[in-house]
């Protein structure tokens, strides 16, 4: 489960500061929680960005000069 920190946080697999995102298994991750040391992470929504089609038009023939 993805949680994100609201503490610091060290342990015996690394450190964390206020604010990291934080992979760990939903047991540690409800301790956490519960606690208050993190918040429950929701992946925001990602937008992209679309190239717009042009528009295809109908060929013009020139005339020719007379």
């Amino acid at each position: 489960m993805k949680i994100k920190l609201t503490t610091s946080l060290s342990g015996a697999n690394g450190a964390w500061s206020a604010g990291d995102e934080y992979e760990c298994n939903d047991g540690e991750a409800r301790s956490l929680i519960a606690a208050g040391y993190a918040v429950a992470f929701a992946n925001p929504k990602i937008e992209r960005a679309v190239k717009a089609v042009p528009e295809r038009r109908a060929a013009v023939r020139k005339k020719a000069a007379p």
